[in-house]
């Protein structure tokens, strides 16, 4: 028995049209329940029924057609990480999950693998924490404070964007959201404190059992990264692996304008990272950002709160995948 989440509207509405047409013949004499997600944070509140109270010896079996922020969504809502397993058809704007785990693109192999039920690898689970306002939130890909994530959050609440995606150039929002905000960012002024316990506690002094402290007077982003890749395509971290027990970070600080138009195009093959003045790669359990003032926060692309006091760091749960 498969459990099957589906957002309709997704994708400016083709993940409907995709899964009728290309995904539900292929389920044809398999056992599943269809889930529309048809509303935000939906997925989550699905796959928290299905996984609150599962029966001692039984595993849920779920199937996800959507993008890395429809993962988010239904990772966010497990409650038994143990017994759950999660199969991915990649239908979204993004798909850097699907990208770094390279998931075919015929659909019809993908179904065929799904449906063994076999747990083909496990990966981490990231965890963001508010630490000013006591919230947090798991991540599958990554997680961004600063840059980034304004980006994303500027993005999601323009009314342009459900526009564009009508002609399947939702990609496109996030692009001109980029450009629009290189001429207008403030950098802030940051301490990172970066180590390899679960979590960096910058009360042992400038080096300590947590990690080291690191200030930036202009700093502009931090990327954690659980993958290789976010924002569609932008190789941030080229040495992140899932499976490795540590994030990978990416820190951008003192840009200036003409930086910014060459850091992004050499993001995409990862050769930003010879930008060392400008661009550290960190590695480690933690990374926490303390900023002097409130910097938008992002997980696999979804933004919440601001904060001036963010906490990224892999947690003690795995995601067992069917792909």
């Amino acid at each position: 028995m498969f459990h099957v989440i589906v957002n309709p509207a997704g994708a400016g509405g083709k993940t409907g049209s995709y899964w009728e047409k290309k995904i539900q013949p292929l389920l044809e004499g398999t056992e599943y329940k269809l889930h529309l997600s048809t509303e935000e944070g939906s997925a989550e509140r699905i796959c928290s029924d299905l996984t609150s109270s599962i029966p001692e010896g039984e595993t849920v079996r779920i199937l996800i057609l959507g993008g890395d922020g429809t993962m988010n969504g239904a990772v966010n809502g497990i409650r038994d990480f143990e017994h759950t397993k999660i199969g991915l058809i990649p239908c979204g704007s993004g798909n850097d999950l699907a990208r770094d785990l390279a998931l075919p693109d015929d659909p019809s192999g993908l179904i065929r693998r799904i449906l063994e039920g076999r747990t083909l690898r496990q990966i981490d689970v990231g965890e963001c924490i508010w630490k000013d306002i006591g919230k947090s939130r798991f991540f599958v890909v990554s997680a961004g404070a600063g840059f980034d994530a304004a980006v994303c959050h500027y993005a999601q609440v323009s009314g342009l964007k459900r526009f564009l995606n009508r002609f399947g150039l939702g990609k496109l929002i996030y692009i001109l959201e980029a450009v629009r905000l290189i001429f207008s960012y403030k950098p802030s002024a940051s301490d990172l404190i970066y180590g390899t316990k679960e979590e960096a506690d910058p009360s042992g002094g400038r080096e300590n059992a947590a990690g080291k402290t690191a200030h930036y007077e202009r700093f502009v982003f931090a990327a954690g990264m659980n993958h290789r890749y976010e924002g569609g395509g932008f190789m941030m971290c080229p040495k992140a692996r899932a499976d490795d027990g540590s994030l990978d970070y990416c820190v951008v600080h003192d840009l200036s304008i003409l930086d910014f138009f060459r850091f992004f195009p050499s993001a995409i093959s990862g050769e930003h990272v010879r930008q060392k003045t400008k661009v550290s790669q960190l590695r480690g359990k933690s990374l926490r950002i303390r900023s002097d003032r409130p910097l938008w926060i992002h997980c696999d692309g979804e933004t919440g709160e601001a904060s001036a006091d963010v906490l990224f760091r892999i947690s003690e749960k795995r995601l067992n995948l069917l792909v």
